[in-house]
């Protein structure tokens, strides 16, 4: 598929998946936050240093 036949797609959906959409690609392409599991462990980290300390 081309970006132009992908663009045509994307225009022809209703606003709702649209959305739906947009939400996909930023979590599959776009979003480069550590996962959540790890944000918390080295908050607990910085708070109650590394188990082996």
């Amino acid at each position: 598929m081309t970006a132009e036949e992908i663009m045509k797609a994307i225009e022809s959906m209703e606003n709702s998946e649209r959305i739906k959409l947009l939400n996909k690609l930023f979590d599959y392409y776009f979003d480069n936050r550590p996962p959540k599991e790890q944000i918390i462990k080295e908050k607990e980290e910085m708070f109650w240093g590394k188990d082996n300390d």
